[in-house]
Protein backbone atom coordinates (compact mmCIF):
# COMPACT_ATOMS: atom_id res chain seq x y z
CA UNK A 1 0.00 0.00 0.00
CA UNK A 2 2.97 2.38 0.36
CA UNK A 3 3.77 2.25 -3.33
CA UNK A 4 0.56 3.88 -4.50
CA UNK A 5 1.12 6.80 -2.10
CA UNK A 6 4.70 7.21 -3.36
CA UNK A 7 3.57 7.00 -6.96
CA UNK A 8 0.79 9.52 -6.36
CA UNK A 9 3.26 11.87 -4.66
CA UNK A 10 5.72 11.52 -7.55
CA UNK A 11 2.99 12.15 -10.12
CA UNK A 12 1.82 15.23 -8.20
CA UNK A 13 5.39 16.58 -8.06
CA UNK A 14 5.90 16.03 -11.78
CA UNK A 15 2.53 17.63 -12.56
CA UNK A 16 3.40 20.72 -10.48
CA UNK A 17 6.74 20.98 -12.31
CA UNK A 18 5.06 20.72 -15.71
CA UNK A 19 2.39 23.26 -14.79
CA UNK A 20 4.95 25.73 -13.45
CA UNK A 21 7.01 25.39 -16.65
CA UNK A 22 3.90 25.70 -18.82
CA UNK A 23 2.97 28.87 -16.95
CA UNK A 24 6.43 30.38 -17.44
CA UNK A 25 5.51 33.53 -19.27
CA UNK A 26 7.23 36.18 -21.27
CA UNK A 27 8.26 39.17 -19.17
CA UNK A 28 5.46 41.50 -18.11
CA UNK A 29 5.24 45.15 -19.09
CA UNK A 30 6.62 46.09 -15.66
CA UNK A 31 9.49 43.58 -16.01
CA UNK A 32 10.46 45.18 -19.32
CA UNK A 33 10.24 48.72 -17.93
CA UNK A 34 12.40 47.75 -14.96
CA UNK A 35 15.02 46.08 -17.18
CA UNK A 36 15.20 49.06 -19.54
CA UNK A 37 15.27 51.81 -16.92
CA UNK A 38 18.65 53.13 -15.95
CA UNK A 39 19.10 53.23 -12.19
CA UNK A 40 19.63 56.77 -10.91
CA UNK A 41 23.22 57.68 -10.11
CA UNK A 42 23.68 59.03 -6.61
CA UNK A 43 26.21 61.74 -5.86
CA UNK A 44 28.41 59.47 -3.71
CA UNK A 45 28.96 56.92 -6.50
CA UNK A 46 32.15 56.89 -8.53
CA UNK A 47 31.91 57.36 -12.27
CA UNK A 48 32.21 54.28 -14.41
CA UNK A 49 35.46 55.51 -15.95
CA UNK A 50 37.51 55.79 -12.77
CA UNK A 51 40.93 54.25 -12.55
CA UNK A 52 42.46 52.87 -9.37
CA UNK A 53 46.12 52.17 -8.70
CA UNK A 54 47.11 49.94 -5.80
CA UNK A 55 50.32 50.09 -3.74
CA UNK A 56 52.13 47.83 -6.21
CA UNK A 57 51.39 50.12 -9.15
CA UNK A 58 48.74 47.86 -10.66
CA UNK A 59 46.12 49.95 -12.40
CA UNK A 60 42.54 48.78 -12.63
CA UNK A 61 40.10 50.61 -14.87
CA UNK A 62 36.45 49.77 -14.49
CA UNK A 63 34.59 48.90 -17.67
CA UNK A 64 31.74 50.93 -18.99
CA UNK A 65 28.46 50.64 -17.19
CA UNK A 66 26.06 48.00 -18.40
CA UNK A 67 23.49 49.17 -20.90
CA UNK A 68 19.97 48.33 -19.68
CA UNK A 69 18.62 45.56 -21.88
CA UNK A 70 16.28 42.61 -22.00
CA UNK A 71 16.23 39.49 -24.19
CA UNK A 72 12.83 38.45 -25.49
CA UNK A 73 11.83 35.28 -27.25
CA UNK A 74 10.17 36.50 -30.42
CA UNK A 75 9.11 33.64 -32.67
CA UNK A 76 9.24 33.95 -36.44
CA UNK A 77 8.10 31.62 -39.15
CA UNK A 78 10.87 29.23 -40.20
CA UNK A 79 13.59 30.89 -42.26
CA UNK A 80 11.56 34.11 -42.34
CA UNK A 81 11.02 37.51 -40.77
CA UNK A 82 7.23 36.93 -40.51
CA UNK A 83 6.10 37.16 -36.89
CA UNK A 84 4.22 34.24 -35.37
CA UNK A 85 1.10 34.84 -33.25
CA UNK A 86 2.96 34.24 -29.98
CA UNK A 87 5.53 36.86 -31.01
CA UNK A 88 2.78 39.40 -31.61
CA UNK A 89 1.56 38.93 -28.03
CA UNK A 90 5.11 39.47 -26.73
CA UNK A 91 5.55 42.56 -28.90
CA UNK A 92 2.27 44.04 -27.65
CA UNK A 93 3.68 43.83 -24.12
CA UNK A 94 6.96 45.37 -25.31
CA UNK A 95 5.12 48.15 -27.15
CA UNK A 96 3.09 49.08 -24.06
CA UNK A 97 6.30 49.16 -22.02
CA UNK A 98 8.16 51.34 -24.53
CA UNK A 99 5.30 53.85 -24.59
CA UNK A 100 5.17 54.06 -20.79
CA UNK A 101 6.06 57.50 -19.39
CA UNK A 102 9.06 56.00 -17.54
CA UNK A 103 10.67 55.24 -20.90
CA UNK A 104 9.46 58.36 -22.69
CA UNK A 105 11.98 60.02 -25.06
CA UNK A 106 14.48 57.18 -24.61
CA UNK A 107 16.50 55.72 -27.49
CA UNK A 108 16.19 51.99 -28.08
CA UNK A 109 18.03 49.50 -30.23
CA UNK A 110 16.48 46.21 -31.28
CA UNK A 111 19.13 43.56 -31.91
CA UNK A 112 18.34 40.31 -33.67
CA UNK A 113 20.27 37.15 -32.74
CA UNK A 114 20.29 33.74 -34.41
CA UNK A 115 21.63 30.33 -33.58
CA UNK A 116 24.63 28.97 -35.51
CA UNK A 117 22.66 26.83 -37.97
CA UNK A 118 23.28 28.18 -41.46
CA UNK A 119 26.13 30.26 -42.79
CA UNK A 120 27.55 33.23 -40.92
CA UNK A 121 26.51 35.65 -43.69
CA UNK A 122 23.00 34.22 -43.94
CA UNK A 123 22.48 34.49 -40.17
CA UNK A 124 23.62 38.11 -40.20
CA UNK A 125 21.03 38.98 -42.85
CA UNK A 126 18.26 36.98 -41.18
CA UNK A 127 18.92 38.57 -37.78
CA UNK A 128 18.83 42.06 -39.33
CA UNK A 129 15.56 41.37 -41.16
CA UNK A 130 13.98 40.03 -37.98
CA UNK A 131 15.13 43.00 -35.87
CA UNK A 132 13.77 45.36 -38.55
CA UNK A 133 10.45 43.48 -38.51
CA UNK A 134 10.18 44.05 -34.76
CA UNK A 135 10.89 47.78 -35.18
CA UNK A 136 8.30 48.04 -37.99
CA UNK A 137 5.71 46.31 -35.82
CA UNK A 138 6.38 48.62 -32.85
CA UNK A 139 6.38 51.82 -34.93
CA UNK A 140 3.18 50.89 -36.77
CA UNK A 141 1.21 49.53 -33.82
CA UNK A 142 2.37 51.82 -31.01
CA UNK A 143 3.17 55.04 -32.88
CA UNK A 144 6.72 55.00 -31.60
CA UNK A 145 8.92 57.76 -32.98
CA UNK A 146 11.03 55.96 -35.58
CA UNK A 147 13.96 58.28 -34.82
CA UNK A 148 14.07 56.83 -31.27
CA UNK A 149 14.32 53.15 -32.25
CA UNK A 150 16.74 51.36 -34.55
CA UNK A 151 17.51 47.79 -35.53
CA UNK A 152 20.68 45.77 -35.96
CA UNK A 153 21.49 42.14 -36.62
CA UNK A 154 24.18 40.27 -34.72
CA UNK A 155 23.63 36.90 -36.35
CA UNK A 156 25.40 34.22 -34.32
CA UNK A 157 28.09 36.47 -32.79
CA UNK A 158 26.65 36.57 -29.24
CA UNK A 159 25.36 33.09 -28.49
CA UNK A 160 23.76 32.60 -25.09
CA UNK A 161 24.71 28.91 -25.17
CA UNK A 162 28.15 28.62 -26.76
CA UNK A 163 28.29 24.90 -25.92
CA UNK A 164 25.15 24.23 -27.98
CA UNK A 165 25.31 26.80 -30.79
CA UNK A 166 22.16 25.53 -32.49
CA UNK A 167 20.05 25.69 -29.31
CA UNK A 168 16.87 27.71 -29.70
CA UNK A 169 17.83 29.87 -26.70
CA UNK A 170 20.28 31.61 -29.01
CA UNK A 171 17.43 32.80 -31.26
CA UNK A 172 16.16 35.95 -29.62
CA UNK A 173 15.59 39.68 -29.91
CA UNK A 174 17.42 41.96 -27.51
CA UNK A 175 16.10 45.39 -26.64
CA UNK A 176 18.66 47.93 -25.37
CA UNK A 177 18.10 51.36 -23.89
CA UNK A 178 20.95 53.25 -25.56
CA UNK A 179 19.89 56.72 -24.44
CA UNK A 180 23.15 57.48 -22.65
CA UNK A 181 25.25 56.33 -25.62
CA UNK A 182 23.62 58.76 -28.07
Amino acid sequence: MKYPAIIISAIATIAMFLVSNANAQAPSEQDIIKALTKPPVTSNEFSSTRSLTDQRGVSVTEGEEKIPSIDLKVNFEFDSDNLENEAILTLHTLGRALTNEKLENQYFEVIGHTDAAGSYEYNDGLSQRRAAAVVRFLVLNFSLDSSLISSRGMGERQLLDEFDPENEINRRVEIRNVTMTQ
